[in-house]
């Protein structure tokens, strides 16, 4: 046993900075570590790998911080054939400058805890929306080849935007467009990725909005009316696009701004990772109701409205469809295993084009 005397002796104090803007943290040691890597690197996603985080995470630190200041914190190349990659933003640099000069005001030395890793890239790096029956995809396509198959649960949008920084091979969409009915394919121009990628069927997704048994709603905007509280998705998730354009319709409907309809929603401003964190909010009592996978929402044993059938797709940059790994998946998705894995999940089908290409360039 040990002396308590000589172990006190030996402990040293870490004070951690951490800066806020309006009450609300927006900088503390790991964000300033992460972004003093991508000036050094040129990439998130080397920069997440050397301190040893999930990339989901690193980009969620990035986004919130973007939103409380109103800044860009990271400039959003074009991504190309050797194009792409994640630069710090003059605005980041500046926030990043004043950072390490208040730590040194105060004496802390911020560097000397800085622990970096040495890291391999995994064959297959997939950012994209959250869908559980993915989840059991990528596992098994990875078990059946031996491969390490990496995957961030970031949202749509933040997708397209890795793929416009070239930081991944794949990444998985369900976004509608509301001006022409249509998913996922008229976002390419938005991203400057309509000339880069290609983009592959992928299935079909019953979305509903879900609430427990003992919370009877018939519509969104009963559920809004009677104030029931709301378990949002995570802004760029095409969840939370989806139920915008809900949201929007009902206040149209009551001659509202939405953006005034929204702030009357309690919970709106929430931001659950996947289905299943609304899931679980919903099931716990945390929340009311929420915008989910019929698939999800059964697992959770709450009640469904249908809203629609989504197409939730696969985006790949055309440099990447000759590697192995990504060809490899291609054509897994074509087998009949993958096929018995949709069909046999509520809320699920496949359609008649599954897995095959939708979308290319004329090159």
């Amino acid at each position: 046993m040990r002396n308590m005397e000589d172990i006190l002796s030996k402990l040293k104090p870490r004070i951690h900075l951490v800066l806020e803007y309006k009450g609300k943290k927006v900088i503390d040691e790991r964000i300033a570590n992460l972004l003093k890597l991508i000036i050094e690197r040129g990439s998130l996603y080397s920069a997440t790998r050397s301190l040893g985080i999930p990339y989901s995470r690193a980009w969620d630190w990035i986004t919130k911080t973007e939103r409380e200041l109103g800044i860009e914190l990271i400039t959003r190349k074009r991504g190309g054939i050797k194009g792409g990659g994640a630069t710090v933003t003059e605005e980041g640099k500046k926030l990043l400058e004043f950072y390490f000069s208040k730590a040194k005001e105060y004496g802390l030395d911020i560097s000397t805890g800085l622990i970096t890793r040495e890291y391999t890239l995994p064959d297959i790096i997939f950012a994209g929306s959250h869908d559980p029956i993915l989840e059991v995809i990528l596992s098994s396509y990875a078990r059946s080849h031996n491969l390490d198959v990496e995957f961030a649960w970031i949202g749509s949008c933040a997708g397209l935007l890795v793929l416009m920084l070239n930081e991944a091979d794949i990444t998985g969409v369900h976004l509608l467009d509301l001006e022409t009915g249509e998913y996922n394919i008229p976002f390419l121009k938005r991203y400057w990725l309509e000339e880069k990628v290609a983009v592959i069927r992928g299935y079909e997704r019953e979305m509903c909005l879900a609430f427990r048994p003992d919370v009877m709603i018939n519509s969104l905007e009963e559920a809004i009316e009677r104030g029931y509280r709301l378990s949002n998705r995570n802004v760029g998730s095409g969840t939370r696009i989806l139920l915008d354009y809900l949201i929007d319709q009902v206040a149209r409907g009551r001659d509202l701004k939405p953006e005034e309809l929204k702030r009357k929603i309690p919970g709106y401003g929430s931001e659950a990772k996947t289905h299943f964190d609304v899931a679980k909010s919903i099931a716990t009592g945390q929340a009311d109701y929420g915008l989910v996978l019929r698939f999800v929402a059964e697992n959770y044993g709450l009640k469904c409205l249908h809203v629609t059938w989504e197409k939730y797709d696969f985006v790949i940059p055309i440099n990447r469809l000759n590697k192995e790994a990504v060809r490899d998946f291609v054509n897994y998705l074509k087998s009949e295993e993958v096929r018995k894995i949709v069909s046999g999940v509520p809320g699920y089908r496949i359609p008649i084009d599954f897995g095959e290409i939708v979308y290319k360039p004329a090159l």
